[in-house]
C-alpha cells in the first residue's frame, strides 16, 4: 500500500496538535510568538494588523492583535520574515479596468480592500529593522495563480500550516466549534467560519521552514506603497461606482530581499521511506506542495525534492489521490471546494472497489453556498454534477455517499449564516489524513484550464498515525453532529450526517447540488456537461427576440431586431421545480459620438419591463420570462444616437424546487443575446406602448 508521494522524504519523531476552528490556534500561535527568540516566518493569503488573537472581551485585548504581537516580536530582537500573498501587481489595474476576471472578483467580494489593508499592516510595523515584510505573487500569471500557503516557523522549534489566515477578508477567521457571534467581527460577515489548523514539533518543521527559505530567496517578491494619481485617475477614483477604500496601492519588484538566518541542512539521506508492503506503526508525517513552474523553478525546488521528471511541483494534488485509492472503510473530505476530475474519478472508483462492502461510507463536507460566498465568481455546484451522479451510480446503495454542508443560526446575537468551510482536508480510514492550505480543486493542484502547470503555491501536511486520525474524526465529526462521537470508527456514526441533514433547528444540511441528484433531478441544469450522453443545458437554454401577440395582430412588418425579448429554457423543467429570472439590458455608446459601439466606456443600462405584467420589476428575481425594451428606453436611445447601437440582454436563471425562494441558494446560469439597437424604426416599429397609442 502507497501511503506517501515517493519523490518527497517522511519523518518520523513529530508531535501534532489539531485545531477545529482558529480561537485555540491563534491562542497557541500567540504564546508562541511571545516566546520566540531567533526568528519568525509567516506566509499567508492575507494578514490584517487588528486581528485579535486573543479575545476575551477585556481591555487587554487590544496588546494581542497581530500587528501589537509582531511588533513586541521584534522590539525584543525576533527577526520576524512576513511574506503576504498579493493578488496583483498594481491593484489600479483593477480599478482602471485591467483585467475582468480581477475586475469580477473584485466586485463580488471583499478584495477591493486586499493591498491596502497589507500596506497598513506593514506601515504599523516600520521602523524595525528587524522586522521585513514583502508580497509574492506568482509571475506572468493570471487572478487565480496565486499564493496560497498558511505557515508559521518559530526558532526552528515548531510550524503552523493548514487553512487558516489571520485576517477578517471575506469571514473572521477566529471562531469556535460552538459558532457564537460572541467576540467575532460580524460586521465583516454574516458567515461564521470552519477550519483547521496544525501544529508540528519535530523533524517535519525543517521541510516548512525550507519552503519559505526557498520563496523568500527565489520568488517574485515586492514591495508596496501608496501611489499617487495624476489629475485623470484622481478623477476617475472619485467618480467610480465602488470607490477603493482609503488608498490606492502599487507595487515595485523588490530584487534585493532582506537577508536570512544562516541554517544547518540535513542531508536528504537521513529521512527514510515504508517499504511497499509495510504498514507503519510509528507516526509519521510528509510535507506536500503545489508549486508553478517558472524558469527560475530549478532555484525555488529544494534539495529534498528527488523528482527529476517534473518542472513543477504537484505533490499536494499526489496526496490526495493517494489517500482516497487506500480507502477501505471510509473517506471524509471536508473542502472548501471539490473540483478537481481526477479526485472525483479516484472517488468514484473507491466506491466501486468497495461496492460489496455495505458498511464503505463516503462523506464530503463542503460550504453551502461555494466558492460565489468567497467572492469568486461561480459555485462550484454549476461544474460537478456530473461527478456526484458517477460517485452515486457507482455506490453500494444511497448511504454510501453523502455530501453535506453547514448552517447555524446564533438565537443569542441573532446572528444566521452558512458556517462557511474552508477547511482542506482528508481522512481515511482512522489510519491517514491530509491538512493544509490545498482545495481539492483545479486551481489548488494544478491550476486553472487556460494555465495548467500554473498552481496556487500550497503546502499540506500528511500524517500517518492511527491515534491522530481516530482523535481528528471523532472531534470534528463531535462538533458537526452536535453530539460526542466516539474514537473508535462506527458506520452508525457516519450515518448520522443523512439522518441530521435538513433537520429544523439542525447544522446539517445536504450540499445543493447533491440533494438535488438525490432526489432525482438531473444534471443538465447544474454544469455545462462535459459528457456528451447528457444535455449541454447552457447552450440549448437560450434568450430569442420574439414579438408578443398583440404586435403580430397589429399587422406591423417584423423588422431586422426585435423589441422583445424571451428566455427558452431547453429541455423543460422536470415537475417539481420552477424557473425565477433576472434580467437586464447593457449597451455601449458615447451620447457626444454616437457612431455606435463604444466598448471603453462604462455600460449604459436600460430599464426592461416585463411583458406579461408590463412592468419594471425584473431587475429582481421574478416568474417573467418574456421581457421588451420600454417607451422611455428607447426614446433615450432614439434621442443619444444617430445609427444602430449595440447591446446585450441578459438573463440569470435560478432552477429551483417549488417550496424555495429566489433568494434561496441555488445553482444558476446566465443567458446573453447581442442585438442592434435601431433608432426610430426600432422604437417605432417594435415596443408596444408606441401601439397603444
Amino acid at each position: 500500500m502507497t501511503y506517501f508521494v515517493k519523490y518527497l522524504p517522511v519523518t518520523t519523531g513529530n508531535s501534532t496538535r489539531l485545531y477545529t476552528d482558529g480561537k485555540d490556534y491563534c491562542a497557541d500561535l500567540y504564546d508562541d510568538l511571545r516566546s520566540a527568540k531567533r526568528f519568525v516566518f509567516l506566509t499567508g493569503l492575507h494578514f490584517m494588523g487588528e486581528f485579535g488573537l486573543i479575545r476575551t472581551g477585556k481591555p487587554t485585548d487590544g496588546s494581542a492583535t497581530l500587528a501589537q504581537v509582531l511588533r513586541q516580536t521584534g522590539e525584543r530582537g525576533v527577526e520576524v520574515f512576513l511574506l503576504v500573498n498579493q493578488f496583483w501587481r498594481d491593484e489600479s489595474e483593477v480599478f482602471m479596468g485591467g483585467h475582468p476576471i480581477r475586475s469580477k472578483i473584485m466586485k463580488g467580494g471583499e478584495l477591493h480592500g486586499y493591498l491596502p489593508e497589507t500596506l497598513r499592516l506593514f506601515d504599523s510595523l516600520k521602523g524595525l529593522k528587524t522586522v521585513h515584510c514583502r508580497t509574492d505573487i506568482h509571475p506572468n500569471s493570471d487572478i487565480f495563480a496565486t499564493h496560497h500557503q498558511k505557515t508559521v516557523v518559530i526558532d526552528d522549534r515548531v510550524a503552523f500550516l493548514g487553512g487558516i489566515d489571520l485576517t477578517f477578508l471575506d469571514g473572521d477567521r477566529w471562531d469556535t466549534p460552538v459558532h457564537s457571534a460572541r467576540h467575532r467581527h460580524v460586521d465583516r460577515t454574516q458567515k461564521f467560519w470552519h477550519d483547521v489548523h496544525l501544529r508540528l514539533q519535530g523533524p517535519a518543521v525543517e521541510f516548512v521552514r525550507d519552503n519559505f527559505l526557498q520563496r523568500w530567496s527565489h520568488g517574485n517578491l515586492h514591495t508596496i506603497r501608496e501611489k499617487g494619481l495624476n489629475g485623470y485617475e484622481a478623477w476617475l477614483h472619485h467618480m467610480a461606482a465602488d470607490p477603493r477604500p482609503d488608498v490606492v496601492v502599487e507595487a515595485t519588484r523588490d530584487r534585493r530581499p532582506s537577508a536570512l538566518p544562516p541554517f544547518v541542512r540535513k542531508p536528504v539521506s537521513s529521512y527514510t521511506y515504508p517499504a511497499e508492503d509495510e504498514k507503519p506503526t510509528a507516526p509519521m508525517v510528509q510535507i506536500v506542495r503545489s508549486m508553478p513552474q517558472k524558469d527560475n523553478w530549478h532555484r525555488e525546488k529544494p534539495a529534498w525534492n528527488t523528482n527529476g521528471s517534473d518542472d513543477w511541483e504537484h505533490s499536494c494534488k499526489d496526496a490526495y489521490l493517494i489517500g482516497i485509492r487506500a480507502a477501505e472503510k471510509y473517506i471524509y473530505l471536508e473542502n472548501q471546494w471539490v473540483a478537481d476530475e481526477d479526485i472525483w474519478t479516484e472517488l468514484a472508483a473507491a466506491a466501486h472497489r468497495n461496492k460489496k462492502n455495505p458498511d464503505f461510507r463516503i462523506i464530503l463536507m463542503v460550504p453551502y453556498e461555494g466558492l460565489f460566498a468567497a467572492g469568486l465568481g461561480s459555485n462550484q455546484e454549476l461544474f460537478i454534477g456530473t461527478e456526484i451522479e458517477r460517485v452515486v451510480k457507482a455506490s453500494h446503495s444511497p448511504a454510501t455517499f453523502g455530501m453535506y454542508a453547514l448552517y447555524h443560526n446564533d438565537r443569542q446575537s441573532k446572528v444566521s449564516g452558512q458556517i462557511y468551510v474552508h477547511s482542506k482536508v482528508l481522512i481515511v480510514d482512522d489510519a491517514w489524513s491530509l491538512i493544509g492550505s490545498a482545495n481539492a480543486g483545479g486551481i489548488s493542484l494544478e491550476g486553472v484550464r487556460s494555465g495548467r502547470e500554473k498552481p496556487d503555491t500550497e503546502l499540506s501536511a500528511i500524517v500517518l498515525d492511527e491515534a491522530f486520525a481516530s482523535a481528528f474524526r471523532s472531534k470534528v465529526w463531535s462538533e458537526h453532529l452536535g453530539g460526542t462521537v466516539g474514537s473508535t470508527y462506527d458506520v452508525r456514526d457516519a450515518d448520522r450526517f443523512r439522518g441530521l441533514a435538513g433537520k429544523l433547528g439542525g447544522r446539517l444540511r445536504f450540499f445543493p447540488g447533491y440533494d438535488n441528484i438525490k432526489r432525482g433531478v438531473p444534471t443538465w441544469w447544474l454544469q455545462e456537461g462535459r459528457d456528451p450522453l447528457h444535455i449541454d443545458f447552457v447552450k440549448q437554454s437560450r434568450i430569442i427576440p420574439s414579438l408578443n401577440t398583440n404586435l403580430l395582430r397589429s399587422g406591423l412588418p417584423p423588422t431586422l431586431v426585435r423589441a422583445a425579448f424571451t428566455a427558452r429554457i431547453v429541455p423543460s423543467v422536470p415537475p417539481g421545480w420552477r424557473c425565477w429570472y433576472r434580467w437586464h439590458c447593457q449597451l455601449y455608446y458615447n451620447p457626444a459620438d454616437p457612431s455606435g459601439r463604444d466598448p471603453d466606456r462604462a455600460p449604459v443600462y436600460l430599464k426592461l419591463r416585463s411583458l406579461r405584467y408590463d412592468r419594471d420589476e425584473v431587475w429582481e428575481y421574478s416568474d417573467q420570462d418574456s421581457v421588451y425594451i420600454g417607451k422611455l428606453s428607447a426614446e433615450r436611445i432614439n434621442a443619444e444616437t444617430t445609427t444602430a447601437v449595440s447591446g446585450i440582454i441578459r438573463c440569470r436563471v435560478k432552477i429551483l424546487p417549488l417550496d424555495e425562494g429566489p433568494h434561496d441558494p441555488g445553482p444558476s446560469m446566465v443567458l446573453g443575446f447581442e442585438c442592434l439597437f435601431l433608432n426610430d424604426k426600432f422604437a417605432r416599429g417594435n415596443h408596444p406602448d408606441f401601439v397603444r397609442r
